[in-house]
């Protein structure tokens, strides 16, 4: 329970920081988001107007000031309300990571079902003209940025080919395409990375020895050098999943898809102050809860991985 209370002490720490900066740099920002605001309505931001959205807003106050009046409303479970969107932030974001969390899941599964087989062929493989072939093709994809990689999907399958609509969907084909733009380029890291650690088992000593032995190299495989392999793996699909869910925000653009990426390049343009606070705590807790639970995971899959015993009692 200690131990507990001091690390969940530590992220509270750590989120304060980094809602300080982002808060900080958001008021430092040159642009008025009252000025923006009227103007978006389609009123004249002159000095009284925006003197007196300021004050409704609590944008007049002293920077000390506006931050503990937020971080007091984060504690309480209370994020503002969205400039843009006239909503409570806290529902916004509620509402926008189901949409991400179904492309962040698809486009995993399918980097894994590509990757990991793949890049075990080229392990087993290695120097074969398969071996590199895909070397060559994943240097390939690699090079492309996402925004590319989606703007070509784009146009072969919704201009050339017409499965696709260009124009977003909320329907399940509407996430087809996003998910194919990440998984693309995922596997060109994966495959390159998952590569090296099944090499890396099959070069260890203990492999030799299960050789020598007689065991069969399809039994080498599946049941010792995959299964040491899952924890550097697991740790690759950590951190690239919780990028996905702090949000796809090119991709999500790209494709009018309404997740948090999308959710908060709107905000980001309009100066929604109160969303974009909101979208880095959600960002911070989805870090923590999968490195978190990437600990435990470790333990699962080698039980020799264990937590240090505390002294005993003296």
């Amino acid at each position: 329970m200690k131990k507990f209370l001091q690390k969940a002490g530590v992220i509270v720490f750590i989120i304060i920081g980094i809602t300080f900066i982002s808060f900080a740099l958001i008021y430092l920002s040159p642009s008025d988001p009252a000025t923006m605001i009227l103007e978006a309505n389609g009123m004249h931001a002159d000095e009284d107007a925006v003197i007196a959205l300021k004050q409704q807003l609590g944008l007049d106050k002293p920077f000390p000031v506006q931050y503990l009046s937020w971080l007091n409303g984060l504690f309480h479970g209370n994020l503002g309300t969205s400039y843009r969107m006239k909503e409570p932030v806290t529902s916004i974001l509620l509402n926008a990571p189901p949409n991400t969390l179904m492309v962040a899941f698809g486009a995993m599964a399918l980097t894994l079902l590509i990757a990991i087989p793949v890049g075990t062929m080229c392990a087993v493989t290695k120097d074969s003209i398969f071996d590199t072939i895909i070397k060559y093709i994943t240097f390939l994809f690699a090079s492309f940025p996402s925004f590319f990689l989606a703007l070509l999907l784009l146009y072969l399958l919704g201009m050339k080919a017409g499965i696709f609509s260009v124009i977003g969907t909320t329907s399940g084909l509407g996430m087809i395409m996003p998910i194919l733009t990440l998984a693309f380029g995922n596997c060109a890291w994966y495959i390159r990375q998952i590569r090296t650690i099944v090499l890396g088992e099959l070069n260890k000593e203990y492999i030799r020895g299960l050789r020598s032995r007689g065991v069969t190299n399809s039994k080498i495989l599946f049941y010792h050098v995959l299964k040491n392999s899952m924890i550097p793996i697991v740790t690759m699909v950590g951190i690239s999943f919780g990028s996905m869910l702090g949000g796809t925000v090119i991709v999500e653009s790209i494709f009018t898809w309404p997740g948090i990426g999308k959710i908060a390049v709107d905000a980001i343009s309009q100066r929604d102050y109160p969303l974009i606070q909101g979208f880095v705590v959600w960002v911070s807790l989805m870090y923590f809860a999968i490195n978190g639970g990437l600990e435990y995971l470790y333990v699962l899959l080698d039980p020799r991985i264990k937590r240090k015993k505390r002294p005993p009692d003296q």
